[in-house]
């Protein structure tokens, strides 16, 4: 019961989260099970219109999938992420060639999240996740 209270806690302060994903059915899949535990949700397909949207929307957390951070507005994602610490990232990667977890990595992007979920992921591995990087 406790940590259900802690959820609530944390989805009432901190309750924007920005998607972006250019896969479609991904990025409505996620937006549509983190608005039904009460997020409120802004989706993009790219970096840039994930930034676009920060700018009006103020996220408390983005989730990227990783290869939408190989593109230049990826740079400028992950750019806003280190000024604002305060702004976790958690990346999505579609295979474990993508994302190695023994390193920090990805050669072609450069330092990633703390925060990775590998696809496909259930609801609980999601929300667990979102949890984990808001109380970091």
């Amino acid at each position: 019961m406790k940590m259900e209270h802690s959820l609530l806690f944390l989805r009432e302060v901190m309750n924007k989260i920005l998607i972006i994903e250019d896969d479609e059915q991904v990025r409505d899949s996620v937006s549509l099970s983190l608005e039904s535990v009460g997020y409120e949700v802004m989706e993009a397909a790219t970096c840039q219109e994930g930034l676009q949207n920060h700018k009006k929307f103020g996220a408390s957390v983005i989730i990227s999938d990783v290869v939408s951070l190989e593109t230049e507005g990826g740079e400028i994602l992950r750019s806003l992420c280190q000024k604002s610490p305060d702004i976790p990232l958690i990346t999505l990667t579609g295979t474990i060639s993508e994302v190695d977890s023994t390193k920090s990595d990805i050669p072609s992007i450069g330092p990633i999240s703390p925060h990775t979920l590998q696809k496909p992921f259930t609801l609980d591995e999601l929300l667990a996740t979102v949890q984990s990087a808001l109380i970091r």
